[in-house]
């Protein structure tokens, strides 16, 4: 199956344009739509989703800086204006609108492309630092922290959310011994009073629901009267 092409919507009320910058943006291995207004823009914004939006500022239906606006409350997909405007208060708009570059008319097409790859490019590594901090990897455990999910060996070990809470409270301690009470506060958000069995039973919960005894690569060892450590290989304890 071929990897999909980044999808860009061209807006711009030069037809003429507006279609060679399709046409430059397909040889260049992208996907591309042409808009004309900011009506025909708003649809296929919504039914199409595109990875980034190169706008003209003047349209027969509005403008490009409102329009750069309403994208930016459901989308974070780079903004590229194109315009005849020059002067520096206008890029300060455009840029203030939640653009996130300005090329000014007549513009080099080789430039173009070049900018457009590169704002694809800064948003594919952001991405990419966005889900590496989204996921924790203790050896054969995995923490989705979006997903709110726990894996052992890429299968779901079905914990509840007050399970992966704690869990994850430990994990991010490695190493570290957590008390009871402690746990409690944090999860539950107020401090622990008769029921002093709950943290114990959720521990023995999640490591079964974990396999922890099939493990050989993280522990969660406890110590009664104290806490709770998690432990995992990469400390070669």
């Amino acid at each position: 199956m071929s990897e999909q092409k980044p999808l860009i919507l061209i807006v711009e009320d030069d037809e003429d344009m507006a279609q060679l910058n399709a046409r430059l943006a397909r040889r260049n291995g992208l996907d591309a739509l042409a808009a004309y207004t900011a009506a025909e823009a708003r649809a296929l914004a919504r039914d199409h989703s595109p990875d980034l939006f190169v706008l003209d500022v003047t349209l027969p239906d509005g403008d490009g800086l409102s329009l750069c606006r309403e994208f930016r409350q459901n989308s974070d997909a780079p903004v590229l204006f194109l315009t005849g405007r020059s002067e520096t208060s206008d890029k300060i708009m455009g840029l203030s609108s939640g653009g996130d570059y300005y090329l000014t008319k007549p513009y080099d097409k080789n430039e173009l492309i070049a900018v457009i790859q590169s704002l694809l490019r800064r948003t594919e590594q952001t991405q990419k630092k966005i889900d590496e901090t989204s996921v924790i990897t203790k050896g054969s455990l995995t923490l989705d922290l979006r997903e709110r999910k726990a894996f052992v060996s890429r299968k779901d070990a079905g914990l509840t959310l007050k399970e992966f809470a704690i869990l994850l409270m430990l994990v991010q301690n490695e190493g570290h011994e957590l008390s009871s009470d402690v746990i409690y506060k944090q999860v539950w958000g107020a401090d622990m009073n008769i029921d002093t069995g709950l943290i114990r039973k959720n521990i023995s919960i999640i490591k079964k629901k974990l396999g922890e005894e099939r493990a050989k690569d993280f522990n969660i060892f406890t110590e009664y009267g104290k806490g709770y450590t998690f432990i995992a290989e990469s400390l070669n304890l």
